[in-house]
């Protein structure tokens, strides 16, 4: 799944890929991971993107399709829920502080 972060998920497939229901894999998963498959995902696109964000000059626009968002405004709004600022603020504190150091 890691290798695939620019790519539309099907949870579904991938659970058929392992050979396992949808209900067996989420819950398999939940179990082992601690989150569900689809936040796991999300999780490791916005970490994908953190990377991004401090190591180009990639537009927000192009990150968010390198990172397998449909769009900016979908990039924003995961990644506002997932650390409760937006991309570019983000990317302005980040390189700020490591200029600082």
């Amino acid at each position: 799944m890691s290798g695939h972060l620019a790519e539309a998920i099907s949870i579904a497939e991938i659970a058929r890929l392992c050979r396992l229901s949808l209900s067996y894999f989420v819950r398999a998963f939940s179990n082992t991971v601690g989150i569900a498959p689809y936040a796991w995902f999300v999780q490791q696109r916005i970490s994908h993107a953190k990377r991004l964000l401090t190591g180009s000059s990639l537009p927000l626009a192009q990150i968010a399709l390198e990172c397998g968002f449909s769009d900016q405004a979908h990039f924003t709004n995961a990644f506002v829920k997932a650390t409760e600022t937006t991309p570019a603020r983000w990317r302005r504190k980040a390189l700020a502080h490591r200029q600082a150091a």
